[in-house]
């Protein structure tokens, strides 16, 4: 028969090789750093950023492993009132993720130094409000992520965290900052502890379920966004007509739709410059993600009304 210190060696032999797994929901409302976030929580880009709001439309998954752990976020497109069909499939996208989630992370932005004096949920911006009713219920086990410290004084940081702090009864409140790193790895220790036994649901080398295919159209949308101005990002699509993985030099060919003739000539430019700088950022991004050459071209057609129309959003993967 085993001893005692024989079991309890046998014990914390198994404990130290039991594996934590977890789905963790990145929630906000648009324009809060969710996708800047997740790619300093994955350590690679995975999830296209921009200084406008409402640039993710899908769920995208980041992964990260570290020895017996691994995390797996899931980064969805900013709550928002929706004015269109797409921006209704967008939204039910977020709003689908808190169901199926181990914990969720409801970023927001420091309060306004204006609004720290308001009562109850006064000084919350509305849609922050709308995200809370959906939290209903969730709250302990939510983390309340506060973003963009590095933009205020720590004063100020530290009455908006006991502002946010009497709206529920949160797991936490972290406060970071995910364009410059801050506090992120505490935050990645504390979602540790929240984590189910599990084992691990992708393999360790894994940073995202995301296609190449579908992060190649993700940069050249994001150097849409990036480029263009006002509303014409909104209203485009881009859709991978070609993917031809040679070991030489990976040819890839895209087709961005728009809504409009207008926008057409927008994108592609005078004598075709602006498409042309769109494509040579889009390919770099691509050459680095996939670690080889590759030959990206891109074309441009007209798809009327495309963002408001089931038919048009189903051909281009909004189901």
């Amino acid at each position: 028969m085993q001893n005692s210190k024989d079991k309890r060696q046998q014990t914390e032999d198994r404990k130290e090789i039991e594996q934590q797994c977890g789905f963790i929901g990145l929630i906000g409302r648009p324009n809060v750093g969710k996708s800047t976030l997740l790619n300093q929580l994955v350590g690679q880009k995975v999830s296209i950023t921009a200084h406008k709001a409402q640039t993710t439309r899908n769920r995208i998954l980041g992964i990260r492993t570290e020895l017996n752990t691994q995390i797996v976020f899931i980064d969805t497109p900013g709550i928002h009132r929706p004015e269109k069909l797409l921006n209704s499939k967008i939204v039910a996208y977020a709003t689908e993720t808190l169901r199926d989630t181990d914990l969720n992370l409801w970023i927001v932005e420091p309060l306004p130094a204006s609004s720290l004096e308001k009562r109850e949920l006064s000084f919350l911006h509305r849609e922050d409000q709308e995200i809370l009713k959906l939290l209903a219920g969730k709250e302990k086990r939510t983390v309340l992520v506060l973003n963009k410290i590095d933009t205020i004084p720590q004063e100020q940081a530290l009455v908006s965290i006991e502002k946010l702090a009497k709206l529920a009864d949160f797991a936490e409140i972290v406060p970071v900052s995910a364009l410059k790193s801050t506090n992120v790895e505490h935050l990645v220790e504390t979602l540790k502890k929240y984590l189910p036994v599990h084992p691990f649901y992708f393999e360790t080398h894994q940073v995202t379920d995301a296609s190449e295919r579908f992060l190649a159209s993700e940069f050249v949308r994001e150097e849409l966004f990036l480029r263009l101005q006002q509303e014409i990002p909104y209203s485009v699509a881009v859709i991978v007509e070609q993917f031809e993985d040679d070991p030489k030099c990976i040819k890839i060919a895209c087709t961005i739709c728009v809504e409009r003739d207008s926008q057409k000539g927008i994108i592609i430019g005078k004598k075709g410059e602006m498409l042309k700088k769109i494509g040579t950022a889009a390919r770099k991004k691509i050459e680095r993600l996939l670690g080889n050459k590759v030959h990206l071209a891109l074309h441009v057609k007209v798809l009327k009304q495309w963002s408001n129309n089931a038919h048009h959003l189903r051909s281009l993967g909004f189901n």
